[in-house]
């Protein structure tokens, strides 16, 4: 994590915000007049952005959601908790989908396909990528902190059934 300073003309300003986070991952920015009162300054607690670029918009979508949430309905106990049960309602549309998919209900019979229960798995992932912002200040450096925890265990698991076998 680290901190970049920016000068910017004030007719500038919106226009640097919204192209930052496709540079950075940006965990706060702080908006300051200058000495100057056609500039403004910009303080961003920023990170390196993940190796691949794709990877970056989610995790820009989601912090946008997550100030929009904040500022709609604040930042109670209540409101983390909803955010969690939008993970688990989402889950439950991706398993309608599935559903749809095999035709299990004999009375609407094949109603959605693959691409239908790819879409709500992403929603499901939106989801959880905005509930993480509750509990850390680092949502993209620790979900890939732990998939690569996850990797190195499952590297160990496959590696000893390999030599096993």
């Amino acid at each position: 994590m680290f901190e970049i300073r920016i000068t910017c003309d004030n007719t500038e300003t919106e226009q640097i915000v919204n192209a930052l986070p496709a540079a950075f991952v940006i965990e706060s920015i702080r908006k300051a007049p200058a000495r100057d009162q056609a500039k403004t300054r910009l303080y961003l607690a920023a990170d390196h952005q993940p190796d691949h670029a794709d990877t970056a918009q989610p995790w820009a979508h989601a912090k946008t959601v997550k100030a929009w949430l904040d500022d709609r309905n604040g930042r109670s106990p209540e409101e983390t908790a909803l955010r969690l049960l939008k993970i688990t309602e989402e889950a439950g549309e991706a398993a309608q989908a599935y559903i749809g998919v095999r035709g299990q209900n004999p009375r609407k019979g094949i109603t959605h396909n693959a691409d239908d229960v790819a879409a709500e798995l992403c929603d499901v992932i939106l989801s959880a990528m905005v509930a993480l912002h509750d509990f850390t200040g680092y949502p993209a450096r620790l979900l890939a902190d732990v998939a690569a925890h996850r990797g190195q265990r499952l590297t160990a698991l496959t590696t000893a059934a390999s030599e096993r076998a």
